[in-house]
């Protein structure tokens, strides 16, 4: 049996990300999944608690991920390489989400629906922040701002797909091989980058 709420959120990710917030109404959600109109309302209460729910569902896979790497018995800079090859596999193969967090965020219509996002997405950040922070204490990573290095993991990888030139958002921009491609460069550089800013030789 379809999970109905699931169902919605499914649509909801695919509409928000063609038309953004504004340009999806209740109308089109109820359509793309199949239900009434009444069923948004119940499951979610507004168009904006049905947002907050998706980056909710999508941010809560990705910490779930975190929290058994975090949980490893291996050491600081190996669970960092685990994250990067996480965070660029992720964030590629979600672009849909990602897309709508970054639109969301940038614009900045919507303060509480802003500030909602940031605690939930801060959960994730913080699992990695946990990390950088234990390799310090073992005494395996430099003493860097932890918060600006995670900043600077996510921010490189969402330059990549969004605002760069390579237009990754169009499925025929690019193909299979070459994205592959890219995103062996990407890990390899991030790795490159990381290991110089993080690790004491």
């Amino acid at each position: 049996m379809i999970d109905k709420k699931e169902q919605l959120l499914d649509a909801a990710e695919e509409l928000f990300s063609e038309h953004g917030f504004e340009g999806t109404t209740t109308r089109m959600l109820a359509k793309e999944s199949g239900m009434n109109i009444a069923m948004v309302s119940y499951y979610f209460g507004s168009k904006e608690k049905l947002f907050e729910a998706l980056v909710e569902s999508r941010a809560g896979a990705l910490r779930d991920k975190l929290i058994t790497i975090n949980e490893r018995e291996i050491d600081a800079w190996e669970k960092i390489e685990l994250i990067i090859d996480y965070y660029v596999d992720k964030i590629f193969s979600n672009r849909c989400f990602h897309r709508i967090l970054h639109r969301e965020m940038t614009l900045q219509q919507r303060p509480e629906l802003n500030e909602n996002i940031s605690k939930i997405l801060a959960k994730n950040r913080n699992e990695v922040i946990k990390i950088i922070k234990e390799g310090q204490k073992n005494g395996d990573f430099k003493q860097v701002d932890a918060e600006y290095t995670m900043a600077s993991l996510v921010g490189t990888i969402s330059h990549i797909v969004h605002v760069s030139g390579i237009d990754l958002l169009s499925a025929s921009s690019i193909n299979k091989s070459a994205e592959e491609k890219m995103k062996v460069r990407l890990k390899k550089h991030l790795r490159e980058l990381l290991k110089a800013h993080l690790c004491i030789d």
